[in-house]
């Protein structure tokens, strides 16, 4: 490799940590509990088929410098299925969340589209059909901006299977 992609890459690696340092992240999954008619959140210790979880991550901008383009990425556990990814109030912006059927490679809005092969008349076809919500892998939420000392929620409702 040149010297000067070597030192490129060495760049854009101190930049990646650099980055990475300053953002402070916790993901914490909580169950829905009624009490009174209002739902509470406890720490999801243990779970049952059929328990409504929510993931709450906190994202700090820890550092002394502002942070663009901040994509807080929730993974939604294989033992659960997606409910709802609420529209996200930060600031004066209103921040809609994208989806992923396909590990986090790739994201989107809904509705989302992916390519099946079926059988048709007895011959073997590709089609086009809509991912359905039970099949995300990922949601994710990209802030714009996050200054420093500032901090966002996000949260995913779950159900597990």
């Amino acid at each position: 490799m040149p010297k000067s992609a070597t030192r490129l890459w060495a760049l854009l690696v101190f930049l990646l940590a650099t980055a990475l340092a300053q953002l402070s992240l916790d993901l914490k999954g909580f169950k829905v509990q009624v009490k009174d008619g209002k739902e509470v959140l406890v720490e999801a210790l243990e779970v049952a088929p059929g328990d409504v979880v929510v993931w709450r991550l906190l994202a700090e901008n820890k550092g002394k410098d502002p942070l663009r383009q901040v994509a807080l990425v929730i993974p939604i556990p294989k033992e659960t299925v997606f409910l709802e990814a609420p529209l996200l109030r930060f600031r004066e912006a209103q921040i809609r969340p994208e989806f992923s059927f396909d590990g986090g490679k790739t994201f989107g809005f809904p509705p989302l589209k992916k390519r099946v092969r079926v059988m048709e008349g007895g011959k073997e076809v590709e089609k086009e059909v809509e991912v359905k919500p039970e099949e995300y892998t990922h949601v994710r939420y990209t802030i714009p901006e996050l200054k420093p000392g500032e901090r966002v929620e996000v949260l995913v409702r779950t159900k597990v299977r």
